[in-house]
């Protein structure tokens, strides 16, 4: 079959399954090569280590619950820790699920906000009871957390009149969804030395979903570029305004640092 042909038969086929051409659209390939067109970042974000970020042996991850859809044990590590530098960490997320992230920072931290959609907004988009029930289930009864309600792609961040030292960015993983977010923070809620974290940069640790990262370099201002980075052993990637010490990612990860796990049931 020649070109000309087997163009005409795919068109025919997206014609036919219009949903065909999502699947194109989002293949992480795709992505990658925008990504390496457009910001020349074939490997993805300089790596920097966890362990000369934590500064620290240890740190206990409390609560954790090990079901689908949360973070890893090390992201949530990262943001104990980094809340950690700040005196009195006023901390703000995008992307509530279980409050896992929320319970976590609420330990070491002063004041925590986070933004989520409404139940009715959940109910409307024809999520699962179950699933908006798990909502804030670790969070709820905290006395240093806000929640507050609704969709950040139009959601009123200036009305907010406050700047955060920590910001996590774990809401929608659409490439809209993610420039809109960064975007947003990085007008309205970040000081000359806020730290902003975004979770899902990578499938798995080193497995970079290119989709996130397109989100993130079109949403932040250049000027900022320079500063992001992803962190080992974690789902992650960083902005940290005062630098820090990275290399190019390897394709395949020395494991450099190894952790030790232990598990305690608490409820």
């Amino acid at each position: 079959m020649n070109k000309i042909n087997k163009l005409f038969k795919s068109l025919g086929m997206l014609i036919a399954r219009p949903y065909l051409l999502n699947k194109i659209l989002d293949d992480n390939d795709v992505w990658r090569k925008r990504v390496q067109k457009k910001f020349a970042l074939k490997e993805g974000l300089p790596e920097t280590s966890f362990r000369a970020l934590a500064g620290v042996e240890e740190v206990i991850v409390k609560p954790f619950a090990f079901l689908e859809g949360g973070s890893l044990p090390t992201d949530l590590a990262l943001l104990r820790i980094l809340a950690a530098h700040f005196n009195a960490c006023n901390y703000f997320e995008i992307g509530t699920w279980r409050g896992e992230s929320l319970a976590n920072v609420a330990a070491v931290a002063k004041n925590c906000m986070s933004l989520n959609l409404s139940g009715v907004q959940m109910q409307e988009m024809g999520m699962e009871a179950d699933y908006i029930d798990q909502h804030a289930m670790f969070s709820k009864d905290l006395l240093n957390v806000v929640h507050l309600e609704g969709n950040s792609m139009n959601f009123d961040f200036a009305g907010l009149n406050k700047k955060f030292d920590l910001i996590f960015i774990d809401g929608d993983h659409h490439y809209s969804s993610i420039k809109n977010d960064t975007e947003k923070v990085f007008t309205h809620l970040v000081h000359e030395k806020s730290i902003v974290v975004w979770h899902d940069y990578a499938w798995q640790p080193g497995n970079i979903r290119f989709e996130t990262l397109t989100g993130i370099l079109a949403g932040i201002p250049a000027k900022f570029r320079e500063n992001l980075y992803t962190v080992s052993n974690t789902l992650c990637a960083i902005y940290y305004p005062a630098g820090l010490e990275a290399d190019v990612p390897k394709p395949v990860a020395f494991p450099e640092n190894v952790f030790e796990v232990r598990i305690k049931i608490s409820n």
